[in-house]
């Protein structure tokens, strides 16, 4: 009798991808509206200080917060101050009109907003001290930034609002990570989706979903390629990528092909060029995985099925593709929210369901499509994200499960 086979803990596998991870040595340097999405290779620091100088936050009257005696005092307005006029003086007792980012004049100190004031024929009515406070409605330099700070840090992700910030301080180019990324799917089964289909073959989704999961998340430099079970051809193909400077990648990445099978051929050939380890993982969809690398190339083999395919991409290949940006914080924090289904067997393996967020009596609770099989990608269609039940665990209504949305793991 054979002994049972031991499952590795996903925690596990997570920490020892994350401890193998090494930096990408493929960076590159691009004007910064091309690099939305991606993850920074270095810092940023603010060029200019941020605001550059003292601005009005609202339409209004800047004055001296000491000139305001009492509650209806009446001053006439001798400036006029919009966004873009240079700098002015402010004597005591005098008052400026003012618009929403123009330059506070020097010796003001409040600016007041225009609903709080009578502005008539060149004059305003002021309200008194007691509803007044002194720096109302005024932007410092250097509010969002001072010069030379780090705005950014290596490893983050620009999002459109970082884009945003980076250009505030006065960066048009940012030095971004930029692997290419090689992704072989396996099998004389398969053919290419826009072929008439033929009998024994399924279409190929696992190739098209993980270039999209690449895009998303943040890795577009994405080289695809399908092979059959031949070993001579599998070894032409690999030689060709590892050896041509244009195309030779700096992460690999498979679907099928590297189990124990007769047709796995991929694993032999890539053996053969470097060093493989094969798991087998307490997480469902999904088991066998493997790492390892290739020339000193990174090397991810996933399970067969699309579903398996999805879930092992989220959880454990994009959190090490994130630290070999720098990233420390690989994974967005769960959710624990209450569930409508009941699993009434407890499971050897860590599952991950395919789930919808639908409105509760109270909250949100966590919806199960009723086809979990690993072969389906309908169910990850209709979710919005995967409840995670622990190994070990039967879950019935209204227990709470850890919660991740498709949203926040790939834009995390």
């Amino acid at each position: 009798m054979s002994a049972p086979v031991t499952l590795m803990p996903v925690s596990e596998a997570l920490e020892r991808l994350l401890a193998a991870a090494k930096p990408f040595q493929a960076v590159q340097d691009i004007a910064l509206i091309d690099a939305r999405g991606q993850y920074l290779a270095s810092a940023v620091r603010a060029r200019v200080d941020v605001p550059a100088f003292d601005n009005a936050a609202v339409d209004g009257v800047a004055l001296r917060y000491a000139d305001l005696d009492e509650p209806g005092l009446t001053l006439p307005m001798h400036l006029r101050v919009a966004a873009g006029d240079p700098p002015a003086t402010l004597m005591p007792g005098q008052v400026a009109r003012i618009f929403t980012g123009a330059p506070v004049p020097a010796g003001a100190d409040t600016v007041i907003m225009q609903e709080d004031c009578e502005i008539a024929d060149g004059r305003v009515r002021l309200p008194g001290q007691e509803t007044v406070h002194a720096g109302d409605n005024i932007r410092p330099a250097g509010q969002d930034a001072r010069r030379d700070e780090t705005v950014m840090e290596r490893g983050e992700r620009l999002t459109p609002q970082s884009v945003g910030l980076i250009a505030s301080v006065g960066e048009a180019r940012v030095t971004i990570n930029a692997p290419r990324i090689l992704v072989l799917t396996t099998g004389d089964e398969l053919q290419p989706p826009e072929e008439m289909p033929l009998p024994g073959k399924i279409y190929d989704s696992n190739g098209p979903q993980l270039e999209q999961l690449l895009i998303q998340s943040g890795f577009p430099n994405v080289l695809r390629e399908h092979l059959p079970d031949d070993p001579e051809l599998i070894r032409n193909a690999l030689t060709r990528y590892l050896t041509d400077p244009q195309q030779r990648p700096d992460v690999i990445i498979s679907t099928g092909g590297v189990s124990v099978g007769e047709e796995d051929h991929l694993r032999a050939v890539l053996e053969s060029h470097g060093k493989l380890d094969f798991w087998r993982l307490a997480i469902k969809p999904g088991k066998p995985f493997t790492f390892g690398e290739v020339e000193g190339l990174p090397f991810f083999g996933l399970p067969g099925n699309p579903s398996a395919v999805l879930v092992c991409y989220l959880m454990l290949v994009l959190p090490t593709l994130r630290r070999c940006c720098g990233q420390e914080n690989v994974l967005p924090q769960p959710v624990s929210l209450p569930v409508k289904f009941s699993i009434g067997k407890a499971g050897k393996r860590q599952e991950y369901l395919r789930v919808r967020c639908t409105p509760g009596h109270q909250s949100l609770v966590l919806e199960k499509h009723p086809n979990q099989s690993s072969g389906m990608l309908s169910s990850a269609v209709w979710a919005d994200g995967l409840a995670v039940v622990p190994v070990g665990e039967e879950v019935f209504p209204g227990d709470e499960l850890d919660y991740f949305s498709f949203a926040d793991l790939l834009n995390g």
